[in-house]
């Protein structure tokens, strides 16, 4: 990375290094969160001789850290992220898509130390079963965004959790999950807000869930459904499509759905 674009990034305290992936190892992260404490974004996407070392540099040093992409870093593992759910209480954004070494234990820890995570990248972490992903659903109930997509253990249990403790999802991935109606109509039935699913490969889900969100989920904009791989009729097809036509309301207020006391409520939602 050219030194003059690498200071400008970091005045903002971010940086983007991810273009230069094949050149970024552990010690150039080292040296440069030596001089830089105040940094809060950092993209490593594809960065795959990056180990723990860097990641938990990163922790150790730059506690201002509220989004962080370690997308396909293949090499970090549980211990690089239990060190930033320690010390790095102000997470709001990981992407941890293809790190397959990540478990439950990597998860559990983010949803104890960092209660405003908003966004979480797990797809093809294939380890993660659905203890991880109700833990995430009992710290971090402002939870928007997750991608689960490949995590091939992940069953009912899990969405419905996430029903019930995250109803201001937006953006939800369970490609491939082992999943069925149930789970998809929990989430229809108590995430209004939600505009995006992909339940590709999803084999057990049929019409009755493209039903179920339809009625429920008036923001929806994308069901990314092969139906091919599902129990997807032509009804459910051409439902698809209408949803994805169809007018939609007004964008909700952030914070919407918070809880008063009696339960989640469509705070500020505007019709």
């Amino acid at each position: 990375m050219p030194e003059d674009e690498a200071l400008r990034q970091l005045e903002n305290n971010t940086l983007y290094i991810s273009s230069y992936w094949r050149n970024i190892t552990d010690d150039i992260i080292i040296a440069i969160v030596t001089h830089c404490a105040g940094l809060t974004t950092i993209d490593l996407n594809y960065c795959d001789n990056i180990t723990d070392a860097a990641v938990i540099a990163l922790a150790e040093r730059c506690a201002s850290l509220t989004t962080i992409n370690l997308n396909h870093c293949w090499h970090i593992t549980d211990a690089a992220v239990i060190s930033l759910a320690e010390r790095c209480a102000g997470l709001t954004t990981i992407n941890l898509d293809a790190c397959r070494n990540i478990t439950d234990t990597a998860v559990i820890a983010l949803a104890e130390g960092c209660a405003g995570l908003t966004t979480i990248y797990l797809a093809g972490c294939q380890n993660i079963t659905d203890t991880a992903v109700i833990a995430l659903t009992e710290g971090c109930a402002g939870l928007t965004t997750i991608y689960l997509g490949g995590c091939r253990i992940i069953t009912d249990a899990a969405v419905i959790a996430l029903a019930e403790g995250c109803p201001g999802l937006t953006t939800v991935d369970f490609a491939g999950c082992r999943i069925t109606d149930a789970a998809v109509i929990a989430l229809a039935d108590r995430c209004s807000g939600l505009t995006t699913i992909d339940l590709r490969a999803c084999r057990n889900i049929t019409d009755a869930a493209i039903i179920a969100l339809a009625e429920g989920c008036e923001y929806l904009e994308e069901i990314n459904s092969a139906c091919t791989s599902t129990k997807v009729t032509t009804v459910g097809v051409q439902l698809i499509e209408d949803i994805k036509t169809r007018p939609k309301p007004p964008p909700l207020e952030a914070g919407w759905w918070l809880d008063d006391g009696t339960g989640p409520q469509c705070k500020g939602m505007m019709n």
